[in-house]
């Protein structure tokens, strides 16, 4: 019996094809993991502020590029500042935002703090 018959080279090239792709399935996020909101379980920092975006920016399941894009919020939409991921000074800090206008209204997620207008304290 000759076993580099094209049939069974075929049935093996699947196979190690299959291994591969089992592989690769296995090391990346479920699509649902990815899509699930982290909240405020995350926060390292509470803010506690109403405020708005300075920027078109996207709202995020969780704190970074990593998690889903949920909506799009535009510029001067009024956020519901609750915590932070990181300081509030860093520049790659994530805030934990409620939508107050617009047209996600109610929504919430994490937006790049680098977005977040922090009004100025008067003395």
């Amino acid at each position: 019996m000759n076993l580099h018959t094209p049939a069974r080279l075929a049935t093996s090239g699947l196979l190690a094809l299959s291994v591969v792709a089992g592989a690769t399935a296995a090391t990346t996020v479920p699509a649902s993991a990815a899509a699930s909101s982290v909240g405020t379980k995350a926060c390292t920092e509470w803010v506690h502020l109403k405020t708005d975006v300075s920027a078109t920016v996207k709202l995020r399941s969780g704190p970074g590029t990593k998690y889903v894009a949920m909506k799009q919020l535009s510029k001067d939409t009024k956020v519901y500042w609750d915590c932070n991921r990181g300081s509030t000074g860093s520049g790659k800090s994530w805030g934990h935002v409620q939508v107050k206008s617009g047209v996600n209204k109610g929504k919430t997620g994490w937006v790049a703090r680098t977005y977040i207008n922090t009004p100025m304290q008067l003395s």
